[in-house]
């Protein structure tokens, strides 16, 4: 996930302050952060921060996420899309210039504290993206004119989807409504509609400096494409600091406290996103520590006495309930929501395992 330096420190700050819409408090939404999440949240009301200096900060992750890079750090200067707040945490999103576009972005909770807003002047001539995903802007007869294109891979098969417009480059924000036929040609650029018109796409953007947030309406393309998220330019390059930081360390190569195997984060790094091979990460994982909880418990009931094993074993029902309960999937969510319960099983698991294993060693 995605972590900056002050690459655009350069720009001149906006000396006439910009208004920008209230961040929506986490509360009234949800705790759980993964960054700018493209149904919840308006791309319009992101806002750019930047690491204060001062001790590096990490990620706290939520709850329930095999998404979220573990012990991934930020450091002064480092820049970040911030989507709403809740008390003192930002929920922040990171994209590291050190790496790959496909495997640039960590999210979750950081300091409020820590951050400072930036307020840049608009700097939309760039291209943005990843290897499903281009967005360019170019100048255009004293406009910026902005033309999308996404070939995103499924399991079965591939779609595609494309918007265009022409736009005021003076404004960081820019909202607009796109038409094209079959073949992509007799394109139709026109206003955005702040109502929902059949078979029109409607796009809004948000240029924060190194950062080009989107929202689409999910209409402009095929089934399931949708260009909603958070992109970097692609020819960003990084510092030194940037790419010393990003390399792995020494302990990436060894179990987490509770003891989930690296290859489980890996395994979901390779996944590609694609929900089939991330609940597959899971299930493996999953499998592992479920064996490793198994061993645990018999060899701590043999320890103990006849009462006290009746208790463990009272104890041990309970708490599968309580797993049960807690990592039961959300069937008003989407496919995420698969994703999140078979980690959240996975992460209980573990850490049962661990907690019956300090037992054991007394």
């Amino acid at each position: 996930m995605r972590f900056w330096s002050g690459v655009l420190s350069r720009l001149t700050l906006i000396s006439v302050v910009v208004s920008i819409p209230v961040l929506v408090n986490a509360a009234e939404l949800k705790k759980d952060c993964f960054g700018f999440d493209a149904i919840d949240d308006d791309p319009l009301a992101a806002r750019l921060f930047e690491v204060l200096p001062g001790d590096k900060i990490e990620f706290q992750c939520p709850e329930r996420s095999v998404f979220c890079k573990k012990g991934a750090f930020l450091l002064a200067g480092d820049q970040v899309v911030v989507s709403r707040v809740d008390g003192d945490k930002a929920c922040a999103e990171y994209h590291n210039p050190a790496k790959s576009p496909d495997d640039d972005e960590t999210a979750g909770w950081l300091p409020l504290n820590r951050l400072a807003a930036k307020s840049l002047a608009p700097d939309w001539v760039g291209r943005w993206g990843d290897s499903e995903t281009t967005i360019t802007a170019k100048a255009q007869n004293g406009r910026i004119r902005i033309d999308a294109k996404a070939d995103l891979q499924f399991g079965n098969g591939s779609q595609g989807g494309q918007f265009a417009a022409l736009i005021d480059g003076e404004q960081p924000h820019a909202r607009f409504g796109y038409e094209a036929d079959d073949e992509g040609k007799n394109e139709k650029l026109l206003p955005y509609q702040d109502k929902s018109v059949p078979g029109l796409c409607q796009v809004k953007l948000n240029q924060l400096g190194r950062y080009l947030v989107v929202g689409d309406n999910r209409m402009c393309g095929g089934i399931n494409v949708s260009f909603s998220r958070v992109y970097r330019r692609v020819d960003e390059k990084a510092t030194a600091t940037q790419t010393q930081a990003s390399k792995p360390s020494a302990s990436g190569t060894q179990p987490d406290r509770n003891g989930i195997r690296p290859s489980y984060q890996t395994c979901a790094d390779q996944s590609d996103g694609i929900t089939v091979a991330m609940r597959d990460c899971a299930d493996a994982e999953y499998k592992y520590q479920d064996d490793r909880l198994n061993a645990v418990y018999q060899k701590l009931r043999a320890k103990l006495g006849k009462a006290a094993a009746v208790q463990l074993r009272d104890e041990q029902r309970a708490w599968i309930g309580q797993r049960d309960k807690e990592c039961e999937v959300d069937k008003t969510g989407g496919t995420a929501q698969l994703i999140i319960s078979d980690d959240c099983a996975v992460q209980a698991t573990a850490k049962r395992a661990s907690e019956l294993e300090t037992r054991l060693s007394r």
